[in-house]
């Protein structure tokens, strides 16, 4: 059964149309993160290294593209899209990640954007946050960016080394994958929290 799957998997990957299913697929992810979309990319990329498709830069690209468009889309939906945030439950992972986001947003806006990208409720939550205050579009589209494109070959990235280091197992590869970009995601964020914690120490700021 498992080499059924992997030769589907083969075979639907090395056809044209999966390219553009990468970007509905993002795009889905980006208004609903209940869409595994980088457990996708670690599998294209250990695919990518192991089996020779899907093209490891064209699963970037259309990565790219899907999330930019997802993300753009929440952000001009925030003030409507809101009052659905403030009603999650503050315990779970999603109302954690509001606390998250409104602690960041105010310490530094560009920085949480970027960081909360790797954090699939965090990016969903700032989009609609960041749109509902009117955050300025343009230094928005700027960090948004920059986040998805190191988003997108970190993820795709982490795939391919599992793929390379597995070459013969891809579905080893890309759980290896996908322990990896979890792992950079963690640290990313840790890294992101301690500079502002010390920061706002240097401030003479309490921490939130």
């Amino acid at each position: 059964m498992v080499d059924s799957l992997i030769e589907f998997l083969h075979t639907l990957m090395g056809l044209p149309i999966f390219y553009p299913l990468v970007v509905l697929l993002i795009v889905s992810d980006a208004l609903a993160p209940v869409v595994p979309s980088e457990t996708v990319l670690n599998l294209a990329g250990a695919f990518s290294a192991s089996r020779g498709v899907p093209n490891v830069w064209g699963v970037i690209i259309a990565a790219i593209i899907g999330a930019i468009i997802g993300d753009n889309i929440c952000f001009a939906l925030g003030a409507k899209l809101i009052h659905r945030v403030d009603r999650l439950d503050p315990d779970s992972k999603a109302g954690q990640a509001i606390t998250w986001v409104r602690a960041n947003m105010n310490r530094g806006a560009g920085a949480m954007i970027i960081v909360a990208r790797f954090l699939p409720w965090a990016r969903w939550v700032a989009t609609i946050v960041l749109g509902s205050v009117r955050y300025n579009w343009f230094k928005f589209f700027f960090f948004d960016t920059i986040g998805v494109i190191l988003w997108a070959c970190l993820s795709v990235g982490m795939g391919y080394l599992g793929g390379t280091l597995l070459q013969q197992y891809p579905l080893l590869g890309m759980v290896l994958g996908v322990v990896l970009g979890s792992l950079v995601g963690f640290v990313i964020q840790k890294l992101q929290n301690q500079i502002f914690e010390r920061s706002d120490v240097r401030r003479g700021i309490s921490a939130v």
